[in-house]
């Protein structure tokens, strides 16, 4: 059996954001596999058992990545260890690359997204220095695993990477199949929330402290929701996720609106939606948010930009996608898959389930002798 390291600077455990979920999910079914150790920032502890051992030993501080504490504490974790495999999530860590001969393991990056053009699409001034840093890391990788084809491409272009390194690995879902509904969620939700019954739900989860999605929040106040009843159309918007207290009541003073703050259960919310909805036009990688509410069997109505890694065979069946700003069309959307309840294709469960991903996976980064 093999034997890999997973290296995660930040907290990932337990998870609650899409983030999170695609780290934790993905050392869970890697675990299943192989023999795998995740040593990690010691603000991560585990609320559930885990198929593989958590070292929790790094610090909870960027500063990491340079501290030649750190370095030396890894490097004597990996010597004591005899690791045939690396994997790091994000770039940062790619000084690691330097030492993969000296003590004979393959070095994998797991890239989530271009990282520096994310920042530097946030106006972050050290957007560089990122650059810098990811060409190290792809340079020194000998597998390199991106979310979607076009962040591959993306980095192949610009990095000048050897395409035959560069691997798609998509965020994956739990479930095999469509989720039998449990439990009335829809009656329970409309009661919770006084929604009438004439009124279609729709729904937007997601971090709203990360500008994208902030700033999709702000479209769905400024567009989206004038538009949808400039158009007669009936229906109550509900936003789950974490806001201040005195913002979650200025929303929910309006009529039509429920924000809840952050939920523990999103799968309720999402049993309980018409439809789901995200409008986000800006940042990197693929959306979380949209694998996991096709997955839970809601109609998704999405930008061009936010559909980026689905398949085509989801389009007008559970995934209906409209032009970036485009929020009259986007609108229209709305209301064409509120009426539609279409079963989510097989095809799409077999594609992204976590455990099929980890089976095609592994042939291609650690082969059997």
């Amino acid at each position: 059996m093999k034997k890999i390291l997973s290296i995660v600077w930040y907290k990932v455990l337990p998870p609650e954001y899409g983030g999170q979920k695609g780290i934790a999910h993905f050392n869970g079914y890697l675990g299943v596999k192989v023999s795998l150790t995740c040593l990690c920032s010691r603000n991560n502890t585990a609320d559930r058992p885990l198929n593989y051992r958590l070292s929790n030993e790094l610090p909870v501080s960027r500063f990491q990545f340079w501290n030649p504490a750190v370095r030396k504490r890894v490097l004597r974790y990996i010597k004591e260890n005899s690791y045939s495999h690396i994997i790091i999530e994000h770039p940062y860590h790619a000084w690691l690359g330097k030492y993969k001969k000296k003590y004979g393991f393959r070095f994998i990056v797991h890239a989530h997204n271009i990282e520096h053009l994310r920042m530097k699409a946030r106006g972050k001034c050290w957007w560089r220095l990122i650059k810098r840093t990811e060409r190290c890391a792809f340079r020194l990788a000998d597998h390199i695993l991106f979310k979607t084809e076009t962040d591959k491409e993306k980095a192949i272009n610009i990095f000048d990477i050897n395409p035959e390194k560069c691997l798609v690995v998509p965020y994956g879902c739990n479930e095999t199949e469509q989720p039998a509904l449990t439990g009335n969620f829809r009656a329970l939700i409309k009661k919770r929330h006084s929604i009438l019954p004439e009124e279609k739900v729709i729904l937007f989860a997601g971090t709203l402290d990360y500008g994208p999605n902030a700033k999709a929040k702000e479209i769905i106040l400024k567009h989206i929701i004038p538009l949808l009843q400039k158009k007669q159309f009936r229906f109550r918007f509900i936003l789950c996720g974490a806001l201040p207290v005195k913002e979650i009541s200025g929303l929910n003073a309006m009529s039509c609106f429920t924000a809840t703050g952050f939920v523990p259960s999103l799968p309720e919310y999402l049993q309980a939606a018409d439809v789901f909805i995200n409008p986000v036009t800006t940042g990197s990688g693929v959306q979380t948010k949209n694998i996991d509410a096709i997955a839970g069997g809601c109609n998704v109505v999405t930008t061009a930009f936010a559909s980026a890694g689905l398949p085509s065979y989801l389009v007008n069946k559970k995934l209906f996608v409209s032009p970036d700003n485009d929020w009259d069309h986007f609108t229209d959307n709305i209301i064409k898959a509120s009426s539609l309840n279409g079963p989510v294709p097989g095809q799409f469960y077999k594609s992204f389930n976590w455990s099929a991903i980890i089976e095609k996976l592994l042939p291609a980064i650690a082969p059997e002798d």
